[in-house]
């Protein structure tokens, strides 16, 4: 609806798989444009993005930017003053940002900085039911843009009907009734979470203090594996077959030798057998390097 197969689409290392694979279903894989994240904070590098989006003799700016926030895979969140540069970056550039805010309602004690919202000509919001309402399969969600873009509207919809054409009647109640529960439903459910998070937290903990990612959101930890053991699909094979844990690689999101924990959809007393597996698998390859 913004783009065509022929223009280039910016998405962040690491980057959301489902993202990439939307573009190359699309005829738009070649022109993904990977822009760095900084190693430390894993916040998306602007300074970077600001000289793509001024193109040159070599290649026309991007026509997108897309930045996920709270982020899959790492669970960091995008600040205000930072969202709103790569909004103003964008409109420069006649481009549009797109703004996956799916895990909007996923923080959590120690999170400092808050999800933040723009409202902007040039920006695209999507939101979800799937995660902060539980509703994974019932294919429900919305999307957030100036009301003075007809023309976007339109070419929405052009999609909408030719792909899924509508939710099914019985998502729509399903929805209906996430909505009327609300925000408060929400939060008690999150707040279960926080047992989970710390779990997962202790059992990076052989990887070594520094290489586990602060996650201020989402339901994701991103940690980097120590050198002599950076095969990342590698370590996620040994993991599911030698200690029956299972966990994502970092390839998978364009970032070999890290990797991926989830948390969530895990009661406390899953989770914890789930966590000393991870932890106990860890610590055995580490010992190993």
């Amino acid at each position: 609806s913004v783009a065509d197969s022929s223009d280039r689409i910016v998405l962040f290392v690491p980057y959301y798989f489902n993202h990439l694979m939307a573009l190359q279903m699309t005829e738009g894989g070649p022109q993904v444009t990977l822009g760095a994240c900084d190693a430390a904070t894993m916040l998306p590098d602007l300074d970077w993005l600001e000289r793509e989006l001024a193109g040159g003799a070599a290649s026309k700016p991007p026509k997108a930017v897309v930045i996920v926030t709270p982020n899959n895979p790492t669970g960091v969140i995008v600040p205000k003053e930072m969202l709103e540069r790569a909004a103003a970056l964008c409109e420069s550039a006649n481009a549009w940002l797109v703004v996956d805010n799916t895990y909007e309602n996923f923080t959590y004690a120690d999170t400092e900085v808050k999800p933040t919202f723009l409202a902007s000509r040039n920006v695209i919001n999507i939101f979800s039911f799937s995660k902060c309402y539980g509703m994974m399969g019932w294919r429900m969600g919305y999307l957030s843009y100036d009301a003075a873009n007809a023309e976007l509207a339109q070419s929405l919809l052009k999609v909408q009907d030719t792909i899924p054409i509508c939710p099914t009647q019985i998502s729509q109640h399903v929805a209906l009734g996430a909505l009327e529960a609300g925000a408060p439903w929400i939060a008690d459910r999150v707040k279960l979470l926080e047992t989970n998070r710390s779990r997962a937290v202790a059992a990076l903990a052989p990887l070594g203090q520094d290489n586990a990612i602060k996650s201020e959101g989402a339901i994701y930890l991103w940690a980097k594996l120590p050198e002599g053991m950076t095969d990342d699909e590698r370590v996620v094979e040994r993991l599911g077959k030698e200690f029956q844990v299972c966990i994502i690689p970092g390839s998978s999101c364009g970032a070999p030798g890290y990797v991926r924990v989830a948390f969530a959809n895990l009661t406390e007393e899953k989770c914890a057998e789930a966590c000393e597996r991870l932890h106990r698998g860890l610590t055995a390859m580490v010992k190993e390097i």
